[in-house]
């Protein structure tokens, strides 16, 4: 079952650009308790996004992602140490909550009519970076500052890429000090890697070829199914 979760989260990262993290999480959930399925999606997340990392070099708006990693730097700890003080019983439904809110942001479209200071960045990276490490659901509250950053797509997509990788990287440093990281979860995210990515490169191949919906309301309306599903799984 976590083979076919990890190609299908693979699919629509390179698809869409976005949600692997988010979506391979509340699969891994289905069978896993949080403190070992946020581990292993953010472990297969950085593995995913290496082919991006190039252009994101290029493309990315440097004074917007030094802000950003600030905020992150200081969500970090206290990510970490809820995941590990936390119970199960209470981390599952939070962490669903997380991401079912992380699905009607994308499905949100704000409006883009007065861009938000650069100045802000940094609470738009400690929102991701808390939500990151306690969810793997750092992407939407840092998609809904650059959209109305005034940044352009290119520039976006450079920033996000990059902020993604410290952000899951820092996540990952952070569990792993705290003693939530084991060999069996390196293991299970090795064992994954190889179906995400052929779920990936299968997604990019698709993107141009075949376009049925819009990429926003696929994403976050998935979220929201496996959110509700999950939540409804842990409340019952």
């Amino acid at each position: 079952m976590f083979t076919f979760i990890a190609f299908a989260a693979g699919l629509v990262r390179g698809y869409s650009g976005f949600g692997f993290a988010m979506l391979m999480a509340l699969g891994l959930m289905l069978r896993l308790p949080p403190a070992e399925a946020v581990p292993v999606a953010l472990i297969l997340d950085v593995a995913c996004s290496v082919t991006l990392w190039p252009a994101a070099l290029r493309a990315v708006h440097g004074r917007v992602l030094v802000r950003l990693l600030g905020g992150m730097l200081l969500a970090v700890p206290l990510g970490a140490w809820l995941l590990l003080w936390l119970p199960a019983h209470i981390m599952a439904p939070l962490v669903a909550v997380l991401c079912l809110c992380g699905g009607m942001l994308v499905l949100w479209r704000p409006s883009v009519a007065t861009p938000v200071s650069q100045g802000m960045a940094w609470l738009a990276g400690l929102a991701s970076g808390l939500a990151t490490t306690l969810a793997s659901a750092g992407g939407p509250p840092l998609m809904i500052y650059l959209l109305r950053s005034g940044l352009d797509a290119r520039q976006s997509r450079g920033t996000a890429v990059l902020f993604f990788l410290a952000s899951s990287g820092a996540a990952l440093i952070g569990l792993g000090v705290a003693g939530v990281l084991s060999g069996a979860l390196w293991r299970l995210a090795l064992e994954l890697a190889l179906p995400a990515l052929a779920g990936n490169l299968l997604g990019q191949w698709l993107h141009p070829r075949w376009q049925p919906i819009s990429l926003r309301v696929l994403v976050g309306g998935l979220l929201v199914l496996l959110s509700l599903g999950s939540l409804l799984k842990a409340i019952l």
